[in-house]
């Protein structure tokens, strides 16, 4: 490690660059398939019109896209290893009617465009290393911020407040019924196992420190006290993506269930849990499934939710076989393919089994963009295998029968593509300009607020 302002001499990768262990050692590595194989395509691909179609299934009328941004801010440039987080989350509601009808004889009316397009976001701030509450330690600071975070944020609709917390309490119960209290694994600070979270208020029966229904995250398992709190930030802002979304979904299914089913719901990245908050994809797939159920018996279709991916190693393995696969067609990913194909790993080894709760597939645009996509099953199941035993073909899972809204899904994305950028879709885009942190002069401003806030000089 270099000394503050020590750098390394111009010609200091000279002898790595020269080294014959160096360049031998790389040669007996291999990397994931970057090339097509044309054959292993072929039988995998299939038109969207060959896709069953939910007859009177009403066309989408808006599209409900929800992103998030998060950075980690030194507070002091003397003194960095004192850092906040800040994160915003929010949506970007476009009513494609009044989207498609914006221009005004041949050019776009912005007045029009405006009033096709809402955005909507909420903005927080976490401790991070070496930064507590008085009194209290920096992980017990980070649960009792996590919790107010969560308290505080969400959205206002018809009068009725919907928060985050609320949300966390919905994924536990069922569509429109919250639960009351949640079980979490063990107490953070006595480790007594399975001890029951009140929504209000609760203390652990063993130690009565304070417990949080926040908890459950468990991102206070990976806090560092003292050093880099990247991954707790990003898996609170995944969560919170997640939970904004299915409030959303919950508030129109107590107030206006019909509109589900006109509602094209957009997640930025895939349809998953990870790491410590894993455990909520059962939780997820058991709210979805309720649900369902209950629109199918009020005679309403399922809602359309989708993940759209931006990057990642299917990003780059999509464009890469791209010009094999035609338009208007879609790529189903088995796990023999996904493992040897993407991910270089053991096709004996189910993938996805722990975090995911929609399905993967490659689709190919009409206008010839890729778009890596996330569809869950309905009206319920696992999209990935959950057995514990060896992955043999074949693998059902992967089979677009398992996905009725896969080909109403893809025929809305179709309808709001951009030029904008490559490979990309209107509603995220609107999504991600409302909460997207700028890392230059906005990380400047982010880090002087923290400063002043904390009172560093």
């Amino acid at each position: 490690m270099p000394y503050e302002r020590e750098f390394a001499p111009r010609l200091g990768h000279v002898p790595a660059a020269s080294s014959a262990a160096i360049q031998q050692a790389m040669t007996r590595w291999t990397i994931p398939a970057v090339t097509a194989n044309e054959s292993e395509i072929e039988k995998r691909i299939i038109p969207v019109t060959d896709l069953a179609q939910e007859h009177s299934r009403p066309v989408p009328k808006f599209a409900f896209a929800f992103d998030g941004s998060d950075v980690e801010i030194s507070a002091r440039e003397e003194y960095p290893s004192v850092t906040v987080g800040f994160l915003k989350v929010g949506g970007a509601l476009v009513d494609l009617d009044k989207f498609f009808n914006s221009d005004d004889h041949g050019l776009v009316d912005p007045r029009k465009l405006r009033q096709a397009m809402d955005a909507r976001s909420i903005q927080s701030v976490l401790p991070g290393s070496m930064i507590v509450r008085p009194g209290m330690t920096g992980v017990e600071t980070w649960r009792l911020e996590l919790d107010l975070m969560f308290r505080s944020n969400g959205f206002n609709e018809s009068g009725d407040t919907y928060s985050l917390h609320d949300a966390l309490l919905t994924i536990h119960g069922a569509p429109g019924s919250p639960v009351k209290s949640i079980e979490i694994g063990k107490c953070p600070s006595c480790e007594a196992p399975n001890v029951a979270v009140a929504a209000a208020e609760a203390t652990c029966p063993g130690c009565s420190s304070p417990l949080y229904i926040t908890d459950v995250l468990r991102t206070h398992d990976e806090f560092a006290e003292s050093g880099s709190n990247i991954v707790p930030f990003t898996r609170v802002m995944n969560a919170a993506e997640r939970f904004l979304s299915l409030g959303y979904i919950d508030w129109l299914y107590s107030h206006a269930p019909a509109a589900l089913a006109t509602t094209l719901f957009i997640q930025d990245g895939p349809l998953a849990f990870y790491g410590t908050t894993a455990p909520l994809l059962r939780r997820w797939l058991s709210y979805w499934s309720a649900l369902n159920t209950e629109l199918s018996q009020r005679g309403h279709f399922p809602p359309l939710v989708v993940g759209v991916e931006k990057s990642g190693t299917f990003v780059e393995h999509a464009n890469a076989i791209a010009d094999h696969i035609p338009n208007s067609h879609v790529m189903g990913l088995d796990n023999h393919y996904i493992q040897t194909r993407i991910r270089a790993k053991n096709p004996e080894k189910w993938y996805g089994q722990d975090e995911f709760f929609g399905r993967r597939f490659f689709y190919k645009t009409s206008t010839g963009r890729m778009l890596v996509v996330t569809i869950p099953r309905v009206p319920e199941g696992v999209p990935h295998n959950d057995s514990k035993k060896p992955a043999k073909p074949p693998d059902w899972h992967a089979n677009p029968a398992q996905y009725p809204t896969l080909r109403a899904t893809l025929e809305a994305l179709d309808r709001v593509q951009t030029r904008m950028y490559a490979n990309a879709v209107i509603p995220v885009a609107l999504a991600h300009e409302a909460v997207a942190l700028p890392l230059g002069t906005g990380s400047h401003v982010l880090t002087l607020m923290a400063k002043q806030a904390l009172g560093l000089p």
